[in-house]
C-alpha cells in the first residue's frame, strides 16, 4: 500500500559507470594484459569507498577491492591529461619492501634531493606490478585522506586524516611507486598501476 501512496519501485540500481560503485557491488574487469596478473579476468567486491585530497579542487575517489580469495586491492579514479584512468594499487609488507629496494636507497626519499630506486628483487607475488626502477616525481607533499566518499560534496576536515606522501613514477609509464606516511607515523608502500576505465568488464549493483 505505501509503495503505491509514494511511488516506490522495487527496480534494482543501474550501473553505467565504476563511479557509481559503492559497498557490496561487485565489479569484474577484462582479460587484458594492462592489467596486473591477479586482477585479468575477475570479480571483486567493493567493500568500502574512501576520498584522497590533495587540493582544494583536486578530491579522487577510492574503491576498496576484496578478491575470492580474501586480497585486497584499491582502485583510484583521476585525471590524466584529460583522460579518464583507474589506478589500480596494492600495499607491500614491510619484509617485501626490503627485499624489492635497497634499503639506503629508499630511506633517500627522505633525503634533500630525488632520488632513483633500482629494483634488487620481484617477488613472483607482485611480479605484474613492479617495474625496473622508479625515479622520485614527488617528495613530502600533504594529503587529506576521508573514509568516505565526499567527492561530490564539501569534505569535513575534522573528520580527514592528515598525510604526506612521496611519489615515483617508473620505466613503464603506468607503473608507480607510492609512499604514505600517516599522522601516528605508519608508512604505507604500494605499487600502482594506472589503466584506461574500459578494463572493467561489468559491474553488478549490491542487496539494497
Amino acid at each position: 500500500m505505501f509503495k503505491k501512496i509514494f511511488g516506490r519501485s522495487d527496480k534494482p540500481r543501474m550501473l553505467s559507470s565504476p563511479v557509481q560503485l559503492k559497498p557490496g557491488d561487485i565489479v569484474s574487469f577484462k582479460q587484458r594484459r594492462v592489467l596486473p596478473s591477479e586482477l585479468q579476468g575477475e570479480q571483486f567486491e567493493v567493500t568500502a569507498v574512501g576520498s584522497y585530497q590533495y587540493s582544494a579542487d583536486e578530491i579522487n575517489r577510492e574503491l576498496t577491492l576484496r578478491g575470492v580469495d580474501n586480497k585486497t586491492y584499491y582502485v583510484l579514479f583521476h585525471e590524466e591529461d584529460g583522460e579518464s584512468l583507474l589506478s589500480f594499487s596494492v600495499k607491500l609488507p614491510e619484509s617485501v619492501v626490503s627485499r624489492i629496494f635497497d634499503e639506503e636507497e629508499f630511506s633517500g626519499l627522505w633525503s634533500d634531493d630525488f632520488v632513483t630506486l633500482a629494483v634488487r628483487e620481484r617477488p613472483a607475488e607482485f611480479v605484474s606490478w613492479i617495474a625496473d626502477h622508479y625515479r622520485q616525481q614527488v617528495k613530502e607533499k600533504e594529503a587529506y585522506y576521508y573514509d568516505y566518499d565526499c567527492v561530490d560534496s564539501v569534505p569535513i576536515y575534522e573528520k580527514g586524516e592528515e598525510l604526506r606522501y612521496h611519489e615515483c613514477t617508473s620505466n613503464l609509464e603506468t607503473h608507480h611507486l607510492s609512499v604514505e606516511v600517516w599522522e601516528g607515523g605508519e608508512t604505507d608502500v604500494s605499487l600502482t598501476v594506472l589503466c584506461p576505465m574500459d578494463v572493467v568488464d561489468d559491474m553488478w549493483p549490491g542487496k539494497s
